[in-house]
C-alpha cells in the first residue's frame, strides 16, 4: 500500500527542535531578508523582526512550526512590514540588493523527471556562465521537482539610483529582460520568479512540506553527475514520500489461454474485502465538493483513459487532474472545492456517473484510495501514482484549491504545490475503513 504521510506541527516541530538552526550565512546580510513561513493549517506568517542568524529563525518560528519556509530574493533597508509595490501612500521601500534567481521545475515529482531537470539546470548554468559575468551564490535542490541556481550581480549601478521607486522598477526591467533572453535560448525556467523583486524562494536546509525532503544546496560536481548516483545522499524526513517513477509503463496483465477460459469453473461470488475510502466532501465547508472517481474501464488501456479524462478537463478547464492506476482502471482527483451541485453536473458530464449519482443523492460519494485486502488471497496490486496532468492550466479555474483533497494527493505520492492560491475547508481528509462483499 502506498506509504501515508504525516506532517503535522508536532512532527514539524520536534523535527526542528532537535536539528541544527539553519545557516543563513550565504546571505550577505540575513537582517536584510525578509522572512515568511507557512504552518500546518495553511496559515502565512511573515517576520515581524529582522533575522540575523538561524538561531534568531528558529526562535521566531517556534510558537508557530512552519511547514514551510521562505526567504525573500530581494535585500531591502527595513525588511519588516514592506508596503505593497502598488502602494503609493507609504513611503517607498528602499531595495539594496536582488539575488538573481533561476528556477526549473519538471513535474510531477518523479525520479525521471528530476533527471531531466538536472540536465536542464546544467545546460542552464553553462549557458549564463559563459553570456553573463555573474557571481555564483549556489545551486540548490528544491525538495521537490526541480533546482534553483542563484546568482548575484556584480554591476551595482541600478542600486545607485536616488528613487527608491525608479530603483525598483529599473530592477524588474533589468531582470525581465534577462529573463526574455533566458527563455529565448530555450530554457524551462519559471516565469514568475526571475524577475519578481516581491518573490520569495524556499530556504536551504528546510524541510519541503509537501514531500519531506530537504531543500540542499549542492555542489556543482553533484549536480553534473547522474541524479539517480546521489539520490540517496539528500536529507529527508523520516516520514517522507518516496519519489515515485512517472514514466514507468504500467504493467501489462499476462492475456489468459482459451483453453484456460475453457476449463475455468463458474465465475464465483466476489470474496469478502476491506479498503479505504475517501469522501468526495470538502471538510470545513457547507457545501463544497471535489471531484473523485474510478474512471469507465470501457474507456480502453490506462494511457487511453488518462487521454480521455484529460480531454473532458481541458473543455471544461478543470485541472490540473491527479491520476492514480491499480493496474486495472484509473482514479482520478480534481482536487477543488466546487460547489456541490456544479460536482455534480461535472462528474456527469465527465463520465463519473456513479460520483454523480451519489453527490446528488447523498451528498458526497466515497471513492476507494488504497488497494482491497481478500480475505482468501490476502493484498492485491497496490495503487500506484501516475502523475499529475494540466498544470498549465491550473489558473483556469476559479474554484478554490480543497485543502483536505491536496492533502490526501500529498499522502498518495503525487505532492502539488499551489503556492499562495485560495484553499477552502481544513487539511485532514475524511477517511474511513470499510468492508464490502
Amino acid at each position: 500500500m502506498a506509504k501515508v504521510r504525516t506532517f503535522d506541527s508536532e512532527v514539524l516541530h520536534e523535527h526542528y527542535k532537535n536539528t541544527e538552526p539553519l545557516d543563513l550565512t550565504w546571505l550577505s546580510k540575513p537582517s536584510r531578508h525578509q522572512f515568511r513561513w507557512r504552518c500546518t493549517e495553511n496559515r502565512w506568517h511573515t517576520s515581524k523582526r529582522q533575522i540575523r542568524s538561524g538561531v534568531v529563525l528558529a526562535k521566531t518560528t517556534q510558537r508557530n512550526t512552519p511547514r514551510d519556509m521562505y526567504v525573500s530574493t530581494s535585500a531591502w533597508l527595513n525588511p519588516v512590514d514592506l508596503p505593497k509595490i502598488k502602494d503609493t501612500k507609504s513611503p517607498h521601500p528602499i531595495l539594496l540588493d536582488h539575488l538573481i534567481v533561476f528556477d526549473i521545475d519538471i513535474p510531477p515529482f518523479s525520479r525521471a523527471n528530476m533527471e531531466k531537470a538536472r540536465k536542464a539546470a546544467v545546460e542552464l548554468l553553462d549557458w549564463v556562465e559563459k553570456k553573463h559575468d555573474f557571481e555564483r551564490v549556489h545551486l540548490v535542490f528544491s525538495g521537490s521537482k526541480g533546482f534553483h541556481l542563484i546568482f548575484r550581480e556584480k554591476d551595482r549601478s541600478l542600486f545607485g539610483i536616488e528613487d527608491p521607486r525608479k530603483r525598483e522598477h529599473a530592477v524588474r526591467d533589468a531582470r525581465k529582460s534577462l529573463l526574455e533572453e533566458v527563455i529565448a535560448a530555450g530554457h524551462p525556467v519559471d516565469k514568475g520568479i526571475t524577475a519578481d523583486t516581491r518573490r520569495i524562494i524556499r530556504l536551504p536546509g528546510s524541510i519541503h512540506g509537501s514531500t519531506g525532503w530537504k531543500c540542499t544546496i549542492i555542489e556543482e560536481k553533484v549536480l553534473r553527475t547522474p541524479f539517480k548516483k546521489w539520490m540517496k545522499t539528500l536529507s529527508r524526513h523520516p516520514n517522507s514520500i518516496t519519489m515515485p517513477r512517472w514514466a514507468r509503463a504500467p504493467r501489462k496483465k499476462k492475456k489468459k489461454s482459451k483453453l484456460a477460459d475453457k476449463t475455468k469453473p463458474a465465475a464465483l461470488e466476489p470474496a469478502p474485502h476491506t479498503s479505504l475510502e475517501l469522501s468526495s466532501h470538502v471538510p470545513g465547508t457547507k457545501d463544497r465538493s471535489a471531484i473523485i472517481g474510478w474512471l469507465p474501464k470501457s474507456w480502453g488501456s490506462i494511457e487511453k483513459t488518462v487521454e480521455i479524462a484529460m480531454i473532458h478537463v481541458n473543455e471544461r478547464k478543470l485541472g490540473p487532474a491527479f491520476f492514480w492506476t491499480d493496474q486495472q482502471a484509473v482514479l482520478m482527483m480534481l482536487p477543488r472545492a466546487f460547489p456541490r451541485p456544479q460536482a455534480a453536473k461535472m462528474c456527469r458530464k465527465i463520465g463519473l456517473r456513479r460520483t454523480a449519482f451519489s453527490i446528488e443523492t447523498g451528498d458526497h460519494h466515497w471513492v476507494r484510495i488504497s488497494p482491497r485486502q481478500w480475505d482468501d488471497t490476502g493484498w492485491e496490486e497496490d495503487i500506484e501514482a501516475l502523475g499529475i496532468l494540466g498544470q498549465e492550466t491550473m489558473d483556469q479555474c476559479a474554484a478554490p484549491w480543497s485543502a483536505a483533497h491536496l492533502e490526501m494527493a500529498n499522502r498518495l505520492e503525487l505532492p502539488f504545490d499551489i503556492g499562495e492560491q485560495d484553499r477552502s475547508g481544513h487539511p485532514v481528509p475524511t477517511i474511513r475503513a470499510v468492508r464490502r462483499n
